[in-house]
């Protein structure tokens, strides 16, 4: 096959969600708004009205981000018939509970079902894709291909496990991108891959400061968004830090210095969140945060988003084809 061919993004049409929860019905809005033909499945036939209701509280935000033409919640359809979801698909992207052993046999059996060329991605949230391909009878075309939450809203989409796939990595990038999502691809397969690990080490520290009386949790949450995560969502950690002196000849002593505050700085190696903290940090989290419940929290998130991607956009364009 060609290299023309591999990243020729236009031959994927349809698209096969295997499971309608959060994820799942995520990504049907991902698709659809790429003006892509979306068939999602579900065991229990009541997730079709949860997709719907999702669908259309997504509506405002996909408006807002730019619909493809041809682009209609009407290109959504939901089925319990697993073979029917999967006759004539060109991409599936599976979603279901994160069960090691329950996703490795749904993908053999997508995998016995669908053409040899079609890519099988999982929207796994932390599992290794040499595990999750085990048992496939094609694991060249099987690899990650893990969103972030909202799949609609959130570009970015991590692919591991290329090292055993190549082609269907190559692949499925030129179709992620195709469809507006931002493509990171790990250069060998670790579990959490990037997004979460990162994600989780912030929640270690937001949980050590909240046993430790130190802030609110909805003080702690203002201070990130409010600080590094203005700077990480235009540029990442490293390229920030990269500017903490106005002199760059100073960039390794500056890094130096980082690696004396850790010392300091960081919850202790010995600090491990137990399920007391834990239990302790869901309660405050439900009965202060979400004391009113998501729809407002929701609200605020998908305007927020849209209102950041669209000013990023904005200022990428504003400097034209200069050097970054």
């Amino acid at each position: 096959m060609s290299k023309s061919e591999i990243l020729d993004a236009s031959k994927f049409a349809k698209v096969t969600c295997i499971g309608g929860g959060v994820i799942g019905a995520g990504w049907a809005a991902h698709f659809m708004r790429a003006g892509l033909d979306v068939v999602v499945y579900d065991q229990a036939a009541e997730r079709e009205s949860y997709l719907r209701e999702s669908l259309a509280r997504a509506m405002p935000a996909l408006a807002d981000l730019g619909m493809a033409p041809g682009a209609s919640p009407a290109r959504v359809s939901f089925t319990t018939n697993f073979e029917e979801a999967l006759r004539g698909t060109d991409f599936v992207q599976e979603s279901a509970p994160e069960n090691i052993e329950a996703k490795i046999r749904l993908l053999s059996e997508i995998d016995a079902l669908v053409a040899p060329d079609v890519i099988i991605a999982s929207s796994s949230s932390g599992f290794l894709a040499s595990d999750l391909r085990s048992q496939a009878r094609h694991p060249e075309r099987i690899l990650v291909g893990h969103p972030f939450n909202p799949p609609f809203l959130i570009p970015l989409v991590e692919i591991a496990g290329s090292d055993a796939a190549r082609e269907a990595a190559d692949r499925a990038t030129a179709f992620y991108e195709s469809t507006g999502s931002e493509v990171v691809e790990l250069d060998r397969e670790i579990e959490g891959y990037i997004g979460n690990r990162i994600q989780y080490a912030v929640l270690r520290e937001v949980l050590y400061m909240m046993s430790q009386g130190v802030a609110s949790l909805e003080a702690i949450d203002r201070a990130i968004a409010a600080g590094p995560a203005i700077r990480w969502a235009a540029m990442g950690l490293s390229s920030s830090l990269y500017l903490g002196k106005s002199d760059p000849s100073q960039w390794r002593k500056l890094v130096e210095s980082i690696g004396r505050d850790m010392d300091g700085y960081l919850a202790p190696a010995s600090f491990q969140p137990d399920q007391e903290l834990l239990r302790t940090y869901a309660e405050k989290v439900a009965v202060g945060i979400g004391a009113n419940g998501q729809a407002g929290l929701m609200a605020l998130r998908n305007a927020g988003v849209v209102g950041i991607r669209s000013a990023l956009t904005r200022a990428k364009a504003g400097l034209g084809g200069k050097e970054i």
